[in-house]
């Protein structure tokens, strides 16, 4: 004969209900906290790559200035906008501006005020590159040219 399956008590269903919506809810939050780190790592690297470019054509500025044998003054370049010396500009530059733009995330610009190339995040922060002698530097970026880098501003935006 064949077994017979016992009934439970409302109660008890509507606890296993409760029970698996508490399961269901811990792993979504866990799922959207990995999410979101993995994205925050993804902006990281994108910024980072978005370094390397802008740094690579600072790079083949200063050799065409040099094969084409023109001087630089280093000390005039320290404080202007890194993004009037190279060829392409990211697609997200919007320029220079006296002030931070107003909800605007993961977007560069040139703060005419303090002299920094400055990207911010999708979360808000903001990251400040200075063009910087790279002679007395010790750790100067892999494409650093002449003897000028664009490097992390000791001195964080925000």
């Amino acid at each position: 004969m064949g077994a017979q399956l016992t009934r439970h008590a409302p109660t008890a269903r509507r606890f296993d209900f409760a029970v698996t919506l508490c399961v269901i809810g811990f792993l979504a939050t866990c799922l959207l906290h990995y999410l979101n780190k993995t994205q925050a790592e993804v902006e990281k690297v994108i910024l980072e790559t978005e370094l390397d470019n802008l740094r690579l054509g600072l790079a083949e500025a200063w050799i065409h200035k040099s094969v084409a044998y023109q001087t630089t003054d280093i000390e005039a370049l320290k404080d202007s906008n890194p993004m009037l010396l190279i060829a392409s500009r990211p697609n997200n530059y919007i320029g220079e501006s006296a002030q931070a733009p107003i909800d605007s995330n993961e977007i560069w610009y040139f703060d005419t005020q303090k002299k920094q190339l400055i990207y911010v995040f999708s979360n808000g922060q903001q990251a400040a590159y200075k063009l910087a002698g790279a002679a007395g530097q010790t750790s100067a970026s892999l494409v650093s040219v002449g003897r000028l880098d664009l490097a992390l501003d000791g001195k964080r935006a925000k």
